[in-house]
Protein backbone atom coordinates (compact mmCIF):
# COMPACT_ATOMS: atom_id res chain seq x y z
CA UNK A 1 0.00 0.00 0.00
CA UNK A 2 1.23 3.24 -0.88
CA UNK A 3 1.12 6.34 1.51
CA UNK A 4 -0.60 9.52 0.23
CA UNK A 5 -1.56 13.08 1.00
CA UNK A 6 -4.93 11.79 -0.85
CA UNK A 7 -5.46 8.18 1.48
CA UNK A 8 -5.09 10.56 4.52
CA UNK A 9 -8.64 11.87 3.83
CA UNK A 10 -9.44 8.55 5.15
CA UNK A 11 -8.51 8.54 8.57
CA UNK A 12 -10.00 10.27 11.22
CA UNK A 13 -9.66 13.35 12.73
CA UNK A 14 -11.86 14.82 15.17
CA UNK A 15 -12.30 18.55 13.96
CA UNK A 16 -14.70 19.06 16.50
CA UNK A 17 -14.58 21.60 19.33
CA UNK A 18 -15.81 21.81 22.42
CA UNK A 19 -17.94 23.36 24.52
CA UNK A 20 -18.21 23.98 28.14
CA UNK A 21 -20.92 26.90 27.49
CA UNK A 22 -22.96 26.92 29.94
CA UNK A 23 -25.41 26.72 31.80
CA UNK A 24 -26.61 29.50 30.14
CA UNK A 25 -27.79 28.48 26.73
CA UNK A 26 -30.77 27.92 25.38
CA UNK A 27 -32.86 30.06 22.91
CA UNK A 28 -35.12 32.24 24.14
CA UNK A 29 -38.25 32.36 22.06
CA UNK A 30 -39.88 35.06 19.41
CA UNK A 31 -43.61 35.47 19.41
CA UNK A 32 -44.53 34.78 16.11
CA UNK A 33 -45.46 38.96 14.50
CA UNK A 34 -49.25 39.82 13.04
CA UNK A 35 -47.89 41.56 9.84
CA UNK A 36 -48.42 40.10 6.55
CA UNK A 37 -48.24 41.79 3.28
CA UNK A 38 -47.07 40.55 -0.07
CA UNK A 39 -43.83 40.00 -1.89
CA UNK A 40 -40.96 39.17 1.11
CA UNK A 41 -38.22 40.53 -0.71
CA UNK A 42 -35.61 42.77 0.51
CA UNK A 43 -36.37 46.63 0.13
CA UNK A 44 -33.31 49.00 -0.61
CA UNK A 45 -31.53 49.94 2.33
CA UNK A 46 -32.49 53.07 4.42
CA UNK A 47 -30.26 54.87 6.54
CA UNK A 48 -30.68 55.73 9.74
CA UNK A 49 -28.61 57.05 12.78
CA UNK A 50 -28.84 57.52 16.43
CA UNK A 51 -26.28 60.17 18.51
CA UNK A 52 -26.19 58.12 22.41
CA UNK A 53 -24.53 59.23 25.39
CA UNK A 54 -22.45 56.37 26.96
CA UNK A 55 -21.05 55.98 30.37
CA UNK A 56 -17.58 54.67 30.46
CA UNK A 57 -15.19 53.38 32.23
CA UNK A 58 -11.69 54.63 32.56
CA UNK A 59 -9.03 54.16 34.66
CA UNK A 60 -9.31 57.71 36.30
CA UNK A 61 -13.06 56.86 36.17
CA UNK A 62 -16.07 57.49 34.34
CA UNK A 63 -16.30 59.72 31.92
CA UNK A 64 -19.59 60.67 28.99
CA UNK A 65 -18.95 59.60 25.68
CA UNK A 66 -20.98 60.68 22.71
CA UNK A 67 -21.44 57.92 20.32
CA UNK A 68 -22.85 58.35 16.68
CA UNK A 69 -24.10 55.07 15.51
CA UNK A 70 -24.90 55.32 11.61
CA UNK A 71 -26.70 51.88 9.37
CA UNK A 72 -28.55 51.21 6.75
CA UNK A 73 -31.37 48.19 6.91
CA UNK A 74 -33.74 47.27 4.80
CA UNK A 75 -37.41 48.72 5.03
CA UNK A 76 -38.93 45.12 4.37
CA UNK A 77 -37.54 41.73 4.49
CA UNK A 78 -38.99 38.25 4.14
CA UNK A 79 -39.21 35.18 6.80
CA UNK A 80 -35.92 33.05 6.57
CA UNK A 81 -34.14 35.35 5.04
CA UNK A 82 -31.03 37.73 5.96
CA UNK A 83 -31.71 40.82 7.25
CA UNK A 84 -28.62 41.98 6.38
CA UNK A 85 -27.44 45.81 8.07
CA UNK A 86 -24.58 47.84 5.86
CA UNK A 87 -22.44 50.61 6.25
CA UNK A 88 -22.42 50.32 10.51
CA UNK A 89 -20.11 52.79 11.43
CA UNK A 90 -19.44 54.22 15.39
CA UNK A 91 -18.24 57.98 16.06
CA UNK A 92 -16.72 57.93 19.60
CA UNK A 93 -16.19 61.88 21.06
CA UNK A 94 -14.07 61.25 23.49
CA UNK A 95 -14.05 64.26 26.29
CA UNK A 96 -10.82 65.73 27.34
CA UNK A 97 -10.32 63.56 30.55
CA UNK A 98 -10.90 60.36 28.31
CA UNK A 99 -8.61 61.33 25.65
CA UNK A 100 -6.36 62.11 28.87
CA UNK A 101 -6.61 58.22 29.80
CA UNK A 102 -4.96 57.09 26.51
CA UNK A 103 -1.51 58.13 27.76
CA UNK A 104 -1.62 54.80 29.36
CA UNK A 105 -0.37 53.40 25.45
CA UNK A 106 2.49 55.28 25.57
CA UNK A 107 2.06 56.17 21.95
CA UNK A 108 1.14 58.89 19.90
CA UNK A 109 -0.92 57.53 17.46
CA UNK A 110 -4.27 55.37 18.61
CA UNK A 111 -6.74 52.98 17.18
CA UNK A 112 -9.97 51.06 18.40
CA UNK A 113 -11.66 48.37 18.06
CA UNK A 114 -15.11 48.26 19.40
CA UNK A 115 -18.55 45.56 19.81
CA UNK A 116 -21.60 47.30 20.35
CA UNK A 117 -24.27 44.95 21.44
CA UNK A 118 -27.60 45.57 19.50
CA UNK A 119 -31.18 43.91 20.47
CA UNK A 120 -32.93 42.02 18.09
CA UNK A 121 -36.75 41.68 19.04
CA UNK A 122 -39.81 41.18 17.87
CA UNK A 123 -42.65 42.05 20.35
CA UNK A 124 -41.72 41.59 23.88
CA UNK A 125 -38.73 38.71 23.42
CA UNK A 126 -35.55 38.99 21.22
CA UNK A 127 -32.18 38.06 21.12
CA UNK A 128 -28.63 39.84 21.18
CA UNK A 129 -26.22 40.18 18.22
CA UNK A 130 -22.51 42.15 18.56
CA UNK A 131 -21.47 44.52 16.03
CA UNK A 132 -17.94 44.93 15.18
CA UNK A 133 -15.64 47.39 14.19
CA UNK A 134 -12.29 48.97 13.98
CA UNK A 135 -10.47 52.33 12.92
CA UNK A 136 -9.31 51.76 9.27
CA UNK A 137 -6.10 54.21 10.22
CA UNK A 138 -5.05 55.50 13.51
CA UNK A 139 -5.64 58.94 15.01
CA UNK A 140 -2.99 61.35 16.39
CA UNK A 141 -3.83 61.31 20.58
CA UNK A 142 -4.08 65.44 21.35
CA UNK A 143 -1.65 66.73 24.05
CA UNK A 144 -4.86 68.59 25.03
CA UNK A 145 -8.65 68.49 24.17
CA UNK A 146 -10.94 65.70 23.28
CA UNK A 147 -11.04 62.90 20.36
CA UNK A 148 -13.07 61.74 18.25
CA UNK A 149 -12.57 58.01 16.87
CA UNK A 150 -14.57 56.05 14.37
CA UNK A 151 -14.78 52.90 13.91
CA UNK A 152 -16.80 50.65 11.03
CA UNK A 153 -17.12 46.86 10.27
CA UNK A 154 -18.90 44.27 8.73
CA UNK A 155 -22.15 43.24 11.28
CA UNK A 156 -23.74 40.07 10.86
CA UNK A 157 -27.08 39.60 9.99
CA UNK A 158 -30.35 38.39 11.73
CA UNK A 159 -33.23 36.28 10.41
CA UNK A 160 -37.05 36.04 11.30
CA UNK A 161 -38.99 33.33 11.02
CA UNK A 162 -41.80 34.94 11.88
CA UNK A 163 -43.76 37.57 9.94
CA UNK A 164 -43.74 40.99 12.19
CA UNK A 165 -41.49 44.28 12.67
CA UNK A 166 -38.15 43.20 14.17
CA UNK A 167 -36.73 46.27 15.99
CA UNK A 168 -33.23 46.86 16.39
CA UNK A 169 -31.94 49.16 19.06
CA UNK A 170 -28.10 49.54 20.53
CA UNK A 171 -27.36 48.50 23.93
CA UNK A 172 -23.95 47.73 25.48
CA UNK A 173 -21.01 48.94 24.14
CA UNK A 174 -16.87 47.72 24.81
CA UNK A 175 -14.19 49.50 23.60
CA UNK A 176 -10.18 48.56 23.22
CA UNK A 177 -7.48 51.08 22.83
CA UNK A 178 -4.62 50.40 21.21
CA UNK A 179 -1.38 52.07 20.43
CA UNK A 180 -0.10 52.52 16.74
CA UNK A 181 -2.38 51.00 14.24
CA UNK A 182 -4.86 48.70 14.33
CA UNK A 183 -3.35 45.12 14.48
CA UNK A 184 -6.83 43.54 12.18
CA UNK A 185 -8.54 46.51 9.48
CA UNK A 186 -12.20 45.93 9.59
CA UNK A 187 -13.28 43.78 6.25
CA UNK A 188 -13.40 46.17 3.08
CA UNK A 189 -16.67 45.63 0.97
CA UNK A 190 -15.40 42.89 -1.24
CA UNK A 191 -15.99 40.26 1.95
CA UNK A 192 -19.41 39.26 1.88
CA UNK A 193 -20.80 38.76 5.52
CA UNK A 194 -22.14 35.44 5.71
CA UNK A 195 -25.71 34.56 6.12
CA UNK A 196 -27.67 35.67 9.38
CA UNK A 197 -28.51 33.51 12.33
CA UNK A 198 -32.61 33.28 12.98
CA UNK A 199 -34.19 34.68 15.44
CA UNK A 200 -35.99 32.90 17.84
CA UNK A 201 -39.54 32.12 17.71
CA UNK A 202 -41.70 29.23 20.09
CA UNK A 203 -40.85 26.86 17.31
CA UNK A 204 -37.44 26.07 18.15
CA UNK A 205 -33.96 27.16 19.04
CA UNK A 206 -31.31 28.91 17.24
CA UNK A 207 -28.91 31.99 18.06
CA UNK A 208 -27.60 35.24 16.52
CA UNK A 209 -24.33 35.52 15.69
CA UNK A 210 -21.84 38.29 17.66
CA UNK A 211 -18.73 39.84 15.63
CA UNK A 212 -17.69 40.08 12.16
CA UNK A 213 -14.43 41.55 12.18
CA UNK A 214 -11.39 39.99 12.47
CA UNK A 215 -9.99 40.34 16.32
CA UNK A 216 -7.80 42.73 16.94
CA UNK A 217 -3.89 41.10 17.96
CA UNK A 218 -1.78 42.47 20.48
CA UNK A 219 0.41 45.19 20.41
CA UNK A 220 3.81 45.38 21.67
CA UNK A 221 2.07 47.85 24.55
CA UNK A 222 -0.93 46.44 26.30
CA UNK A 223 -3.90 47.80 25.13
CA UNK A 224 -6.38 49.92 27.51
CA UNK A 225 -10.39 47.58 27.21
CA UNK A 226 -13.11 49.71 28.52
CA UNK A 227 -16.52 48.99 28.96
CA UNK A 228 -19.79 52.03 28.48
CA UNK A 229 -23.50 51.56 29.23
CA UNK A 230 -25.95 53.90 27.84
CA UNK A 231 -26.91 56.79 30.25
CA UNK A 232 -30.31 56.78 31.08
CA UNK A 233 -33.31 58.69 29.50
CA UNK A 234 -32.32 57.96 25.75
CA UNK A 235 -34.18 56.13 22.92
CA UNK A 236 -31.46 54.35 21.12
CA UNK A 237 -33.71 52.37 18.50
CA UNK A 238 -31.74 52.21 15.41
CA UNK A 239 -35.22 50.98 13.44
CA UNK A 240 -37.46 48.87 12.34
CA UNK A 241 -37.77 46.24 9.63
CA UNK A 242 -41.24 45.08 8.39
CA UNK A 243 -40.50 40.94 7.81
CA UNK A 244 -43.58 39.59 5.71
CA UNK A 245 -44.23 36.47 4.25
CA UNK A 246 -45.40 32.95 5.88
CA UNK A 247 -43.84 31.54 9.16
CA UNK A 248 -41.43 29.04 8.86
CA UNK A 249 -40.05 26.62 11.65
CA UNK A 250 -36.48 26.91 13.21
CA UNK A 251 -34.92 24.01 12.22
CA UNK A 252 -31.41 23.49 11.81
CA UNK A 253 -31.28 24.63 8.01
CA UNK A 254 -33.13 28.26 8.79
CA UNK A 255 -29.99 29.37 10.71
CA UNK A 256 -27.53 27.56 8.83
CA UNK A 257 -24.02 29.36 8.75
CA UNK A 258 -22.52 28.92 5.73
CA UNK A 259 -18.52 30.11 4.94
CA UNK A 260 -16.23 28.93 2.80
CA UNK A 261 -12.93 27.41 4.14
CA UNK A 262 -10.80 30.06 5.42
CA UNK A 263 -7.43 30.45 4.27
CA UNK A 264 -4.96 29.73 6.52
CA UNK A 265 -2.93 31.99 8.37
CA UNK A 266 0.74 32.87 6.97
CA UNK A 267 3.05 29.70 7.96
CA UNK A 268 0.54 27.45 9.16
CA UNK A 269 -1.33 26.35 12.02
CA UNK A 270 1.19 25.40 14.65
CA UNK A 271 0.44 22.71 17.12
CA UNK A 272 -0.99 23.91 20.44
CA UNK A 273 2.21 23.42 22.67
CA UNK A 274 -0.12 22.68 25.68
CA UNK A 275 -1.38 19.21 24.52
CA UNK A 276 2.20 17.78 23.12
CA UNK A 277 2.19 14.81 20.61
CA UNK A 278 2.72 11.23 21.18
CA UNK A 279 6.11 10.71 20.71
CA UNK A 280 6.46 8.28 17.49
CA UNK A 281 6.43 4.62 18.55
CA UNK A 282 9.88 2.94 18.62
CA UNK A 283 9.38 0.14 16.07
CA UNK A 284 11.64 -0.82 12.89
CA UNK A 285 9.65 0.32 10.22
CA UNK A 286 7.85 3.54 11.60
CA UNK A 287 7.89 6.90 9.38
CA UNK A 288 7.39 10.22 10.60
CA UNK A 289 5.73 11.86 7.41
CA UNK A 290 4.36 15.01 6.75
CA UNK A 291 1.61 15.91 4.30
CA UNK A 292 -0.59 18.62 5.43
CA UNK A 293 -3.52 19.73 3.39
CA UNK A 294 -6.15 22.32 4.14
CA UNK A 295 -9.99 21.72 5.32
CA UNK A 296 -12.82 23.00 7.05
CA UNK A 297 -15.68 21.43 8.56
CA UNK A 298 -18.92 22.48 10.83
CA UNK A 299 -19.19 20.98 14.19
CA UNK A 300 -22.70 21.90 15.99
CA UNK A 301 -24.51 19.87 18.57
CA UNK A 302 -25.59 19.69 22.45
CA UNK A 303 -23.92 21.00 25.58
CA UNK A 304 -25.65 19.83 28.95
CA UNK A 305 -25.60 22.63 31.87
CA UNK A 306 -25.71 19.96 34.77
CA UNK A 307 -26.86 22.27 37.45
CA UNK A 308 -29.44 23.79 35.05
CA UNK A 309 -30.35 20.40 34.44
CA UNK A 310 -30.64 21.27 30.59
CA UNK A 311 -28.97 20.98 27.62
CA UNK A 312 -28.01 23.77 24.26
CA UNK A 313 -28.68 22.85 20.88
CA UNK A 314 -24.81 25.12 19.88
CA UNK A 315 -24.31 27.26 16.43
CA UNK A 316 -22.76 25.47 14.46
CA UNK A 317 -19.12 26.33 14.52
CA UNK A 318 -16.98 26.22 11.29
CA UNK A 319 -12.80 24.90 12.09
CA UNK A 320 -10.19 25.71 9.95
CA UNK A 321 -7.76 22.68 9.50
CA UNK A 322 -4.58 21.49 8.96
CA UNK A 323 -4.64 17.79 8.11
CA UNK A 324 -1.92 15.12 8.81
CA UNK A 325 0.37 18.07 9.54
CA UNK A 326 2.32 14.76 11.10
CA UNK A 327 1.65 11.30 10.36
CA UNK A 328 3.23 8.25 11.76
CA UNK A 329 3.08 5.32 10.19
CA UNK A 330 4.11 1.35 10.41
CA UNK A 331 2.91 -1.12 7.77
CA UNK A 332 5.07 -3.85 8.96
CA UNK A 333 1.84 -6.44 10.01
CA UNK A 334 2.93 -6.83 13.42
CA UNK A 335 2.56 -2.99 13.61
CA UNK A 336 -0.24 -2.01 11.34
CA UNK A 337 0.02 1.34 13.18
CA UNK A 338 -0.89 4.90 11.82
CA UNK A 339 -1.27 8.05 13.93
CA UNK A 340 -2.63 10.89 11.72
CA UNK A 341 -1.99 14.63 14.07
CA UNK A 342 -3.89 17.74 12.37
CA UNK A 343 -4.02 21.59 14.19
CA UNK A 344 -7.40 22.95 13.94
CA UNK A 345 -8.16 26.69 14.56
CA UNK A 346 -12.16 27.94 15.11
CA UNK A 347 -12.88 30.73 12.31
CA UNK A 348 -15.95 33.16 13.05
CA UNK A 349 -15.18 35.87 10.35
CA UNK A 350 -11.91 36.47 11.46
CA UNK A 351 -12.60 35.45 15.32
CA UNK A 352 -11.15 32.32 17.05
CA UNK A 353 -14.05 30.92 18.61
CA UNK A 354 -17.91 29.16 18.29
CA UNK A 355 -20.50 31.73 16.89
CA UNK A 356 -22.26 32.91 19.99
CA UNK A 357 -25.54 31.69 21.37
CA UNK A 358 -28.00 33.72 23.38
CA UNK A 359 -29.75 31.29 26.03
CA UNK A 360 -32.38 31.02 28.47
CA UNK A 361 -32.72 28.77 31.47
CA UNK A 362 -34.91 28.58 34.71
CA UNK A 363 -31.52 29.27 37.16
CA UNK A 364 -32.27 27.36 40.46
CA UNK A 365 -35.34 25.79 39.21
CA UNK A 366 -37.05 28.75 38.70
CA UNK A 367 -35.59 32.03 38.11
CA UNK A 368 -35.58 32.68 33.66
CA UNK A 369 -32.15 33.84 33.01
CA UNK A 370 -31.39 34.69 29.30
CA UNK A 371 -27.74 35.86 28.13
CA UNK A 372 -25.64 35.42 25.17
CA UNK A 373 -22.08 34.55 25.57
CA UNK A 374 -19.13 33.22 23.45
CA UNK A 375 -16.71 30.59 23.52
CA UNK A 376 -13.33 31.65 22.77
CA UNK A 377 -10.49 29.34 21.58
CA UNK A 378 -7.19 29.60 23.34
CA UNK A 379 -4.29 28.79 20.98
CA UNK A 380 -4.82 25.93 18.36
CA UNK A 381 -6.83 22.45 18.93
CA UNK A 382 -4.95 19.58 18.30
CA UNK A 383 -6.62 16.42 16.59
CA UNK A 384 -4.77 12.91 17.11
CA UNK A 385 -6.21 9.72 15.63
CA UNK A 386 -4.91 6.66 16.01
CA UNK A 387 -5.77 3.42 14.82
CA UNK A 388 -4.60 0.71 11.73
CA UNK A 389 -2.25 1.92 9.29
CA UNK A 390 -4.32 -0.86 6.77
CA UNK A 391 -7.97 -1.98 8.37
CA UNK A 392 -8.18 -5.09 6.46
CA UNK A 393 -7.60 -8.71 8.38
CA UNK A 394 -6.34 -5.94 10.97
CA UNK A 395 -5.13 -7.75 14.43
CA UNK A 396 -4.83 -5.90 17.98
CA UNK A 397 -1.41 -5.74 18.94
CA UNK A 398 0.20 -3.67 21.70
CA UNK A 399 0.22 -0.73 19.38
CA UNK A 400 -3.47 -0.56 18.99
CA UNK A 401 -6.67 -2.43 18.98
CA UNK A 402 -7.51 -1.90 15.64
CA UNK A 403 -10.44 0.86 16.52
CA UNK A 404 -9.68 4.36 15.67
CA UNK A 405 -9.67 6.95 18.22
CA UNK A 406 -9.50 10.47 17.87
CA UNK A 407 -8.49 13.10 20.39
CA UNK A 408 -9.29 16.68 20.30
CA UNK A 409 -7.60 18.82 22.87
CA UNK A 410 -8.52 22.42 23.18
CA UNK A 411 -8.63 25.54 25.52
CA UNK A 412 -11.01 27.84 25.93
CA UNK A 413 -13.12 30.23 28.33
CA UNK A 414 -16.71 31.33 28.40
CA UNK A 415 -17.48 34.84 28.08
CA UNK A 416 -20.88 36.52 28.68
CA UNK A 417 -21.65 39.51 26.36
CA UNK A 418 -22.34 42.72 27.78
CA UNK A 419 -25.84 43.94 27.91
CA UNK A 420 -26.98 40.69 27.33
CA UNK A 421 -28.59 39.54 30.26
CA UNK A 422 -31.75 39.28 31.73
CA UNK A 423 -33.05 37.82 34.53
CA UNK A 424 -37.10 37.40 35.43
CA UNK A 425 -37.20 40.39 32.19
CA UNK A 426 -34.97 42.47 34.59
CA UNK A 427 -31.41 43.97 32.91
CA UNK A 428 -28.67 42.77 34.74
CA UNK A 429 -25.39 44.88 34.22
CA UNK A 430 -22.63 42.15 34.54
CA UNK A 431 -19.71 44.41 33.37
CA UNK A 432 -17.47 43.79 30.21
CA UNK A 433 -15.07 41.37 32.12
CA UNK A 434 -17.52 38.53 33.20
CA UNK A 435 -16.48 35.07 32.10
CA UNK A 436 -14.44 32.25 33.24
CA UNK A 437 -10.57 31.53 33.52
CA UNK A 438 -9.21 29.37 30.72
CA UNK A 439 -9.85 25.59 31.00
CA UNK A 440 -8.66 22.42 29.03
CA UNK A 441 -11.77 20.65 26.98
CA UNK A 442 -11.23 17.33 25.72
CA UNK A 443 -13.85 15.26 23.34
CA UNK A 444 -12.99 12.14 21.73
CA UNK A 445 -14.69 10.17 18.50
CA UNK A 446 -14.26 6.74 17.84
CA UNK A 447 -14.62 4.42 14.27
CA UNK A 448 -16.24 1.61 16.66
CA UNK A 449 -19.21 4.02 17.98
CA UNK A 450 -23.02 3.62 16.77
CA UNK A 451 -22.95 5.79 14.53
CA UNK A 452 -19.27 5.90 14.03
CA UNK A 453 -16.76 8.65 13.15
CA UNK A 454 -14.74 9.24 10.68
CA UNK A 455 -13.03 12.13 8.86
CA UNK A 456 -14.94 11.97 5.50
CA UNK A 457 -18.35 11.56 6.73
CA UNK A 458 -18.06 13.03 10.18
CA UNK A 459 -20.11 12.20 13.53
CA UNK A 460 -20.51 12.36 16.88
CA UNK A 461 -17.73 13.34 19.67
CA UNK A 462 -18.04 13.22 23.06
CA UNK A 463 -16.66 14.42 26.46
CA UNK A 464 -17.68 15.79 29.49
CA UNK A 465 -15.69 19.34 30.78
CA UNK A 466 -15.63 21.13 33.48
CA UNK A 467 -16.75 25.16 33.69
CA UNK A 468 -14.50 26.89 35.83
CA UNK A 469 -15.85 29.46 38.14
CA UNK A 470 -16.59 33.02 37.12
CA UNK A 471 -14.71 36.59 37.57
CA UNK A 472 -15.19 40.04 37.03
CA UNK A 473 -18.89 39.70 37.18
CA UNK A 474 -21.21 42.89 38.03
CA UNK A 475 -20.52 46.62 38.37
CA UNK A 476 -21.97 47.65 41.47
CA UNK A 477 -22.25 44.73 42.93
CA UNK A 478 -19.98 41.20 43.31
CA UNK A 479 -22.31 38.90 40.53
CA UNK A 480 -19.70 35.62 40.95
CA UNK A 481 -21.09 33.96 43.32
CA UNK A 482 -24.14 33.91 41.58
CA UNK A 483 -22.59 32.47 38.28
CA UNK A 484 -20.82 30.23 39.93
CA UNK A 485 -23.71 28.48 41.95
CA UNK A 486 -25.42 28.58 38.81
CA UNK A 487 -23.06 27.50 36.23
CA UNK A 488 -19.98 26.20 37.19
CA UNK A 489 -18.76 22.98 38.09
CA UNK A 490 -17.89 19.39 36.87
CA UNK A 491 -19.30 16.61 34.71
CA UNK A 492 -21.21 18.79 32.05
CA UNK A 493 -21.67 16.13 28.94
CA UNK A 494 -21.24 17.32 25.41
CA UNK A 495 -22.14 15.20 22.31
CA UNK A 496 -20.60 17.43 18.96
CA UNK A 497 -21.61 16.65 15.56
CA UNK A 498 -18.83 16.69 12.81
CA UNK A 499 -19.93 17.15 9.29
CA UNK A 500 -18.20 15.97 6.34
CA UNK A 501 -14.80 17.62 5.53
CA UNK A 502 -14.41 20.00 2.52
CA UNK A 503 -11.00 19.46 1.37
CA UNK A 504 -10.00 23.29 -0.42
CA UNK A 505 -7.99 22.33 -3.19
CA UNK A 506 -10.31 19.85 -5.41
CA UNK A 507 -13.64 20.89 -3.15
CA UNK A 508 -14.08 17.46 -2.55
CA UNK A 509 -17.29 16.38 0.01
CA UNK A 510 -18.07 20.66 -0.25
CA UNK A 511 -21.68 22.12 -1.08
CA UNK A 512 -21.90 21.74 -5.23
CA UNK A 513 -19.60 24.72 -6.46
CA UNK A 514 -19.05 26.08 -4.02
CA UNK A 515 -15.96 25.63 -1.79
CA UNK A 516 -18.10 25.58 1.96
CA UNK A 517 -18.57 22.36 3.82
CA UNK A 518 -21.77 20.45 4.54
CA UNK A 519 -24.02 21.33 7.72
CA UNK A 520 -24.26 18.45 9.53
CA UNK A 521 -27.62 17.56 11.58
CA UNK A 522 -26.70 17.17 15.38
CA UNK A 523 -27.15 13.68 17.17
CA UNK A 524 -28.94 12.78 19.76
CA UNK A 525 -27.82 9.62 20.73
CA UNK A 526 -24.61 7.57 20.52
CA UNK A 527 -23.48 4.66 21.61
CA UNK A 528 -20.10 2.60 22.39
Amino acid sequence: MKWTGRTARHVPWAAARVVALAGMLAVSGLAAGAASASGGQPTAAQPAAVSLTYRCRFPSGSQPVTVAVTVSLPAVAATGKPIQPTGASLAMSLPPAAAAGLASLHAVMVSAATKLTISASEGPSGASVVWPGSTRRPVRRPAHGGLTLTTAGTVPAVTASSPGEVALTAAGLSVTFYAGRPAAPAPGPAQSPAPGRPLPNAGGRAAVPRSTAPAPQRTARLPLQVTCTLAPGQRAALGNVLVTGKARRTAAKSGTPVGKCPKLPKGGLKFNPRFPLPPPIKAPGTKVLHFPEQACAFTTGYADARKLKGAVLLTAALTNVALTAREVVNFSPNVNFFEADNVAQLDYHGLHEFPPSTATFLTFGFVPTTASVALVEHGTINIVAVGPAVGTGCKPNKFQNCITVATVSSRLSVQIIPGSVMVNGVPLDVGGQCQTSAFDAILTGSSASTPPYSVQFGGPLTGTVTIPKFKNCGVTENLDPIFNAAISGPRNFNLLTQGEVCFVQDALDCKPKVNTPVLPVPLRKVTG
